[in-house]
């Protein structure tokens, strides 16, 4: 009965990016749609939420928080993020679409942040790394 129990809850613990595009298809139709638009900003901030899961989450945390804010807001009162510094200075169009695809899909969002990485494994799927035969063309 234990054992049962326990083999739930790491069930229930273990992230899906599948289950999530499957419960949330609108907010996964409108993320693949953003990073189509820039997949070199959208591979950047997936990587990024790999590297600083709580990072991502401040940031779309802030983005629900403070609708039609530019994310030069949030880079303002975070100087302690020099990665996303980074991103806000080269991608900073990008950032302020998905600060925006947050703040339109609030429920999904929230959802994706409370699993660490979420976005990176959820991204991995959206994009998929360009093959070798892609990148000597």
């Amino acid at each position: 009965m234990l054992r049962a129990l326990f083999l739930c809850l790491v069930a229930a613990a273990v992230f899906s990016p599948t289950e999530w595009k499957l419960h949330h298809p609108d907010a996964e139709q409108a993320l693949r749609e953003w990073a189509r638009k820039d997949p070199v900003a959208a591979r950047k901030l997936f990587a990024w939420d790999g590297l600083h899961p709580e990072q991502t989450k401040a940031l779309v945390d802030w983005a629900i928080k403070h609708p039609g804010e530019d994310v030069v807001a949030f880079g303002t009162k975070r100087q302690d993020l020099p990665e996303f510094q980074d991103l806000l200075d080269k991608h900073r169009a990008a950032l302020d679409d998905f600060a925006e695809w947050a703040r339109q899909h609030k429920d999904a969002a929230k959802e994706l942040m409370e699993q660490p990485r979420g976005l990176e494994q959820v991204g991995k799927q959206l994009l998929p790394p360009k093959s070798r035969q892609a990148r000597t063309r």
